[in-house]
């Protein structure tokens, strides 16, 4: 018995220094890794990453296009519009909440091995980043929301997780994509008015994030910078026949079923809105919204496809791609999807 004592006390010594110095999560080294955040945060995390928790929707879908097979849960239920093409294994992964009503000690039991935020850079990121840390007791990353980083997020992304070669083909997707989008003289550009809602009269003024897809498409934003505020604005049907767009693309409204396709129709045959220019000419457009929308809402990586689609739609002659096969591509790279001709009409449809 006296010899085999060393022995256990030296195991027992090993394991419990083991269990002191295991990262976050459970996984990788005794002291983890420790990155740099798109933040500029400093953050320690496990040398493998398990799984990650989406603290908003734009970052779960930033989880899924690249490691679904690390993606913790969602942020709400998936409706059919979304099911119709994210893949059936998970459909059914938990719905954690978003904002204000995350079920965080759902999170916490779950065990991530990190939480995974998109934000726009700034210091209220930093703190609500530092602060969701402490809450949780786990590593919170943090990565930009804005459209052109996309590209240093998936490269940063692909460090994060170990899936380098990966995170690389959606890179330069997306750089592709930015670059393909030909530079339209000042002179020659489109105003286009962007709507949301029931009735199309919430927009996204200039400069704001949820306008992204427009300026990257050489679009003039109807609804000028002087409007304000990051998010989107309320306007009156007034102000909408005040400006009098060459080109109307309108979002519909996720939470009430009613697509883009729909919303467009809607315009088209309203008798108020009869004496648009874009009415008058044919050019209301719906924006294809499925799995997520093409234009914003939420602002994530599903903003490339919209880029190419909606470039297309205003400058069909300068257009040098073929945009039925672009978004083809997308959906393989990014949602796992091969689409027939019939998914892709329906996708433009706005059918599901």
């Amino acid at each position: 018995m006296r010899k085999r004592l060393p022995a256990l006390l030296l195991a027992l010594l090993l394991s419990l220094l083991a269990g002191c110095g295991a990262a976050p999560g459970g996984a990788g080294g005794p002291e983890g890794r420790v990155i740099t955040d798109m933040a500029g945060r400093t953050v320690t995390v496990p040398e493998e990453i398990a799984s990650a928790f989406p603290t908003d929707p734009t970052a779960g879908i930033y989880l899924y296009t690249l490691v679904p097979d690390r993606l913790l849960g969602w942020n709400y239920a998936l409706n059919d519009m979304e099911k119709s093409v994210i893949l059936e294994e998970y459909h059914d992964l938990p719905n954690f909440g978003m904002g204000d009503a995350v079920n965080y000690e759902a999170v916490i039991a779950a065990n991530p091995s990190i939480a995974f935020t998109v934000a726009s850079i700034g210091q209220g990121a930093v703190d609500s980043a530092d602060k969701l840390s402490e809450h949780l007791g786990i590593p919170v990353v943090v990565v930009s929301s804005d459209l052109p980083d996309t590209p240093a997020v998936y490269r940063f992304m692909g460090e994060l997780f170990g899936v380098e070669e990966r995170a690389e083909a959606l890179a330069a997707y997306a750089e592709e994509t930015f670059a393909a989008v030909a530079d339209i003289p000042e002179a020659d550009r489109l105003t286009v008015y962007y709507g949301n809602k029931e009735d199309s009269l919430e927009t996204a003024p200039a400069g704001s994030s949820s306008a992204q897809v427009l300026e990257m498409a050489n679009a003039v934003n109807a609804a000028g910078p002087e409007l304000g505020g990051e998010g989107r604005v309320r306007i009156s049907l007034e102000q909408l026949l005040a400006w009098d767009p060459d080109v109307i693309v309108v979002n519909g409204e996720p939470k009430a079923s009613l697509g883009g396709s729909q919303a467009a129709r809607d315009i088209l045959s309203n008798p108020d809105l009869a004496s648009l220019k874009a009415v008058q000419t044919g050019r209301v457009y719906g924006a294809p919204n499925a799995p997520f929308s093409w234009i914003d809402r939420p602002p994530g990586p599903n903003r490339i496809a919209g880029v190419r689609w909606l470039f297309a739609r205003l400058y069909p002659d300068a257009c040098q791609y073929d945009v039925d096969e672009e978004i083809r591509t997308f959906f393989r790279l990014f949602y796992h999807v091969e689409l027939s001709d019939d998914q892709l009409r329906m996708l433009y449809e706005g059918q599901h």
